[in-house]
């Protein structure tokens, strides 16, 4: 895994000063210790840092094809490299290392920016295609590797991290209001958006040609739609399951450096284990954190899982003084304000893991694929109610909001939207008028922006693939880029089988049916697992990695945390409502209600608002 950025002038003629790619080189030294590169050519620069996997002794970046026409800068793995290759090699083309890398760019040369539609795996890279001057920059299917970039002079700078594209600009970044809004209602920012104003994301399944001074985008690839009840049966969905994981985790287990799994105790991290440890020659090497308090501690299903598939399993226990600690540091890696607490757990575990393996396999995408969340029930009631008469939405809607608890007030509010509205919000942490309050200003309109993405992203009649596809587009890339950023962290590269292509376009091809029962998440994931796993990890409650934070944070250590969102000097409060902040943790701070929520949110956008680059 590694970091790149670089810089195209609209001039080819034009000079790109060597301390400006010094800058953006050395602000991703952390994501590739083992080495860097650089190449300037026809007013394009291509940086690379790189930690070493595959092709350790001749990989190194930026590479070229035969006659140094095409140049590449790559993060990632190409898990079909090798099948790539043996036809690129009939069809003539001269390798010289055993790279993935070398590959892409010998299929740029037959496809061009088509090139992405034959990659299976996770990536981010920039060509440079000298003789037709133009740079094509891409990201893989799901995002799993980030690319960002910014438009200035007349010219494109890109980098794996914000920071890069900073350090390429040379000026600080203020972010908007509108970016501080949509953080506050779903904890990240969506789609091309950014924190930082003028600086965007390169959207996941996105290939974007630089030529001429201008930038084109277009999206390649998009989930297939799920087929019908009855097109094959449960348990052959089962078995077909099983054999794509199977597969994916083998394809994924490739490297010439250590390599092992986080195994939390969960469903998806066992099965991803649990495969890794029958296909591996070596014991393998899992890891977990956990809590001293037992009712957020899951070390004994996560040894449960170790003891039955044989590996090699260590723990470690979260302490509360050391989150506080790393936080304003991991604030710095992620360029943006952080979106849920474990992302400190799992940076803590990456530290950990990374004294014993170079490589981790997670269980990341199943949840987004096979319908994980207990709010995708909410989303599939609601589906069901809006094909009732007025009046009985009406009646439903009361009835939950009276005797459903928690989720019967959520359910209750969906059913008072449109179908859309009810996807979107669905995912929402805070309400709208808590978010509206702590910045001043209505949020109508960042809301009406995901809206639209929903309503273009769903499927007719399926309440559940819709809301997956949203998520497959916005929630899950938040994940993905934060096990990216937690991982590179430590420089250890994180592996997601549970989005390979093939697997994940199957997913999205089964019976939605399948996947949520009237009283179960990820039914097919669950019943593949209860071959293997504890009845306590498949049937057991989605405990969602969660941390205590709101109960942290009263305590004395933590001080220091809530002086500063009762600080009417700190910088964060240009950004939000001073009094209604200062309110919010007086509620919390005195017991009278649990603002956990908020004050993570706030929090990290106080620690933020102190980060420079």
């Amino acid at each position: 895994m590694c970091g790149i950025c670089g810089i195209a002038r609209a001039d080819i003629t034009a000079n790109i000063p060597e301390s400006t790619m010094l800058r953006m080189r050395e602000s991703l030294a952390h994501r590739g210790p083992d080495g860097s590169g650089q190449r300037v050519s026809h007013g394009v620069g291509l940086v690379h840092t790189r930690l070493s996997i595959i092709d350790v002794s001749t990989g190194q970046q930026p590479l070229s094809n035969e006659d140094g026409s095409v140049w590449i800068t790559f993060n990632g793995e190409i898990y079909n490299y090798a099948e790539l290759r043996r036809d690129l090699v009939a069809r003539g083309h001269q390798f010289r290392t055993q790279s993935d890398t070398e590959v892409i760019v010998h299929l740029y040369e037959e496809l061009g920016a088509d090139v992405v539609t034959k990659l299976n795996g996770m990536f981010a890279f920039a060509i440079h295609d000298e003789n037709k001057q133009r740079v094509v920059l891409a990201r893989d299917h799901f995002g799993i590797k980030p690319l960002f970039y910014s438009i200035d002079n007349d010219a494109l700078i890109f980098g794996s991290e914000i920071k890069s594209v900073v350090a390429g600009l040379g000026r600080s970044w203020r972010t908007t209001t509108a970016a501080v809004q949509e953080y506050l209602l779903f904890r990240s920012i969506g789609q091309d958006r950014s924190f930082f104003d003028g600086v965007h994301r390169l959207p996941p399944a996105s290939v974007a040609v630089w030529e001429r001074g201008s930038l084109s985008i277009r999206e390649y690839w998009s989930p297939p739609t799920p087929q019908p009840d009855g097109a094959l049966t449960f348990e052959q969905a089962v078995d077909q399951l099983e054999e794509h994981l199977e597969t994916a985790v083998r394809s994924q287990l490739m490297s010439e450096v250590p390599l092992g799994t986080y195994c939390s105790g969960g469903v998806d991290s066992g099965l991803t284990s649990l495969y890794s440890a029958r296909q591996m020659t070596s014991q393998l090497q899992t890891f977990s954190v956990g809590f001293s308090d037992t009712e957020w501690d899951e070390t004994p299903l996560a040894m449960d899982t170790a003891r039955r598939i044989g590996s090699n399993h260590r723990v470690l226990t979260a302490d509360p003084a050391e989150f506080l600690r790393v936080l304003p540091k991991l604030i710095w890696h992620h360029d943006e304000p952080l979106g849920h607490p474990n992302s400190v757990l799992i940076a803590l575990l990456s530290e950990f893991a990374r004294k014993h393996v170079t490589v981790v396999l997670t269980g990341e995408g199943s949840d987004e694929l096979f319908g994980g969340y207990p709010r995708h029930h909410i989303a599939r009631i609601t589906g069901l109610a809006k094909r009732w008469p007025d009046v009985l939405q009406r009646l439903g809607a009361s009835a939950f909001a009276r005797f459903g608890g928690r989720k019967g007030r959520l359910l209750a509010n969906s059913m008072e939207l449109s179908l859309h509205e009810a996807v979107v919000m669905n995912s929402a942490l805070l309400h709208p008028e808590s978010v509206e309050r702590i910045t001043g200003t209505s949020a109508r309109s960042m809301i009406d922006v995901r809206v639209a993405e929903a309503e273009r992203l769903s499927v007719t009649g399926d309440t559940m693939s819709s809301i997956s596809r949203y998520d497959q587009r916005f929630y899950l890339p938040a994940l993905l880029d934060r096990m990216d950023r937690m991982t590179m962290a430590h420089s250890l590269e994180g592996r997601v089988p549970f989005l390979d292509v093939p697997l994940a376009e199957w997913a999205s091809r089964v019976p939605s049916s399948y996947k949520l029962g009237a009283f179960e998440n990820k039914r097919v994931v669950k019943q593949l697992a209860d071959r293997y796993l504890s009845e306590k990890i498949t049937r057991g409650p989605k405990s969602g990695f969660g941390v205590p934070f709101g109960t942290w944070l009263r305590s004395p250590q933590w001080k220091p945390l809530v002086d500063r969102l009762l600080d009417d000097k700190h910088p964060a409060s240009s950004l939000i409502d001073h009094r209604e902040v200062s309110a919010i943790v007086n509620r919390h701070m005195k017991g009278e209600r649990d603002h956990g929520d908020e004050l993570w949110l706030l929090s990290n956008l106080y620690l933020w608002s102190e980060t420079t680059f």
